[in-house]
């Protein structure tokens, strides 16, 4: 039990990261100016390690900072004693592997390469890892929703905790909602522990392949593959799989799968083809776990096996069963069946055409493309296009003009050009407008009571079920009321609808509401106004039934004349920027619902002019 002190130190270091810290460089002014008492009481209770536990070398050199590291590498005649910091590390990991030239008994230089380190990094300390994985535990098991979305399950709880201090502060306000938690979820103390092993696991993996270190991810992913095939069998698996899918989410199954699913790509950035169809295979053949994958599987498969095993019919009937599964949607579903075109119209597939005859047809209708011009800068790295464009302020009161050159983006570029051509609103919000309508208009719906295990804390900015197909089944009958109510509401009370919401709950932490994407209430009530309550509802109607595959590939700019009403949609691409099959979709869905869509191609231009045209 430790003083008031002691318990804001601990958790001051456990929210940072796992590594030996200088006794002498940790300062909390607020706790107390002198720390060591308190250091010295955690050391003692096991919370803390001291230095005299530091063995590895690699940790201890991680501890010293640049200068100290030259000042040994001098004493140890490093080749290069003023190189860079990780470049020194890798000499005197070099150097320690020697052995001793002068006897077997005598310590290795290693050993005196640590000591050396001790003496100039002076007392140190680590958070232990036992208490602090019981932490991390209770944090995961407190907060489960959190590492659905933002898969941090791998972080050590971090994130949860800075949450609970921003609601204390008064800085961070979740939506009202009952807590109903029916259902437990883990079996067991070593039912959680399998999970939080498996989540730290694939964290790991994910942060290796961030980091392109293809080999360690495919070292990692073998290892877990291997653990998963051990537990397969487990008798806590059968309890799992009768879970609803919202809370099969948080097992050991679901996260080994999403590890296999990491390991198909791994696999094919290693060139290992048939590895990877091996996979896939392995992974369609289960309907338990990671069901949302399901079309980015068949898609992968259907590409492996023509393009890289070069299995034509194979990749053929691939395509027909991915088709026929009812867990491939949007997106995925139009990506399988343009393969599968492209496979029967090219002049090397002839003897394959007739397997086709009974292909499900997926209409898309074709959309306006218009293509305006604007002057690019020349580029740095590969990050997205940026143009120039001349911004003409108006001076007060006078004919005076200034005109300066900005920088922008190609939706700026666009939004410019419409604002040009009468559309005085406009806003570059991709998916995230649209969304956020949806999160207001169907606000109480959304946090409504009664649906058990989907609001299992109080910190949650969405139920459990909101992106799977449980939330339409769950609420079907209060959803179509809705629906039904927005397609026949006039503007004023879309206007009153949106303004309720507005003023009760803004700036609550809501996941489908991004509060700063309109300037102002009465924004969003111009635009609610414009699009009208038919297209509204039409478009509501597809997130409520599959949020998770539908909240992709709405258009970038919503702009619209206040004066009449009149609204447009459009999909801005830049040079070599193509529409991809979530965003097809989605411009034809709404052109069916009656709104104009266009597809603005920007085109870069060379030379001085800086006018759009």
């Amino acid at each position: 039990q430790f003083a008031v002190g002691g318990q804001k130190l601990y958790v001051r270091l456990f929210q940072r990261k796992l590594n030996w810290l200088k006794v002498n460089k940790i300062e909390y002014g607020e706790i107390s100016m002198d720390l060591s008492p308190i250091i010295e009481e955690l050391a003692e209770a096991r919370f803390l390690q001291t230095e005299s536990e530091l063995e590895d070398l690699c940790e201890g050199l991680d501890l010293l900072s640049a200068p100290e590291l030259k000042t040994l590498a001098k004493i140890f005649h490093l080749p290069n004693p003023n190189g860079q910091k990780q470049q020194l590390v890798d000499d005197f990991l070099r150097l320690a592997k020697q052995r001793s030239v002068f006897s077997r008994s005598q310590a290795g230089i290693g050993t005196v390469i640590l000591k050396r380190v001790k003496d100039l990094a002076g007392k140190s300390v680590r958070v232990c890892k036992g208490p602090r994985a019981v932490f991390s535990r209770i944090l995961l098991l407190f907060s489960l929703s959190e590492s659905m979305e933002d898969e941090e399950a791998g972080s050590a709880g971090q994130g949860q905790l800075s949450t609970l201090l921003m609601v204390n502060m008064g800085r961070m306000v979740f939506p009202s909602y009952t807590v109903n938690r029916k259902t437990q979820v883990f079996q067991d103390r070593e039912d959680l522990i399998r999970y939080a092993t498996a989540a730290h696991l694939s964290n790991d993996i994910a942060t290796a392949m961030v980091n392109g270190n293809w080999e360690e991810a495919n070292h990692l992913y073998m290892c877990a593959k291997e653990t998963w095939n051990k537990l397969k069998n487990h008798p806590s698996l059968s309890y799992h799989r009768i879970l609803p899918e919202y809370l099969r989410h948080f097992t050991v199954g679901w996260v080994y799968t999403r590890i296999l699913s990491q390991g198909v790509e791994i696999l094919q950035r290693l060139h290992m083809y048939e590895e990877a169809v091996r996979e896939l295979q392995t992974l369609l053949s289960q309907d338990v776990y990671c069901t949302d994958s399901r079309g980015r599987w068949w898609d992968r498969l259907a590409l492996n096996l023509h393009q890289h095993l070069k299995n034509t019919k194979k990749a053929i009937d691939c395509i027909r069963n991915g088709l026929a599964d009812p867990f491939v949607r949007t997106g995925h579903r139009l990506s399988l069946y343009q393969r599968a075109v492209r496979i029967r119209d090219s002049p090397s597939c002839k003897q394959f055409r007739c397997l086709f005859h009974d292909l499900p047809v997926i209409p898309v209708e074709d959309v306006t493309h218009v293509t305006i011009k604007g002057k690019m800068c020349p580029q740095m790295g590969m990050g997205k296009s940026v143009f120039l464009m001349e911004d003409i302020g108006d001076e007060e009161g006078g004919e005076d003009f200034s005109v300066s050159t900005v920088m922008c983006s190609v939706e700026e570029l666009a939004l410019t050009h419409y604002r040009q051509n009468g559309f005085d609103q406009g806003i570059h919000g991709e998916g995230s407008t649209f969304i956020t309508l949806y999160g207001i208009l169907m606000w109480d719906i959304i946090f409504m009571d009664d649906i058990r295990d989907v609001f299992r804390n109080s910190y949650q900015t969405f139920p459990l079920d909101l992106y799977t197909d449980s939330f339409y089944e769950n609420r079907r009958d209060v959803i179509e009321a809705r629906l039904q109510q927005l397609h026949t509401a006039s503007s004023e009370t879309l206007a009153k609808l949106i303004a309720d919401i507005w003023t009760t709950q803004e700036g609550k932490a809501a996941a489908l509401v991004s509060w700063g994407r309109f300037v102002s209430l009465q924004q969003v009530q111009s635009l609610v106004s414009c699009l009208g309550g038919i297209f509204l509802s039409g478009v509501f109607r597809q997130l409520s039934k599959d949020l998770r595959h539908c909240r992709g590939g709405l258009p970038d700019l919503v702009v619209w004349r206040t004066h009449t009403n009149q609204f447009k949609l459009v999909e801005v691409k830049g040079p070599n920027d193509r529409l991809s099959h979530k965003q097809i979709i989605w411009l034809s869905e709404l052109k069916k619902l009656g709104a104009t869509v266009e597809v603005c191609h920007v085109q870069a231009v060379g030379g001085k002019s800086k006018r759009l045209s």
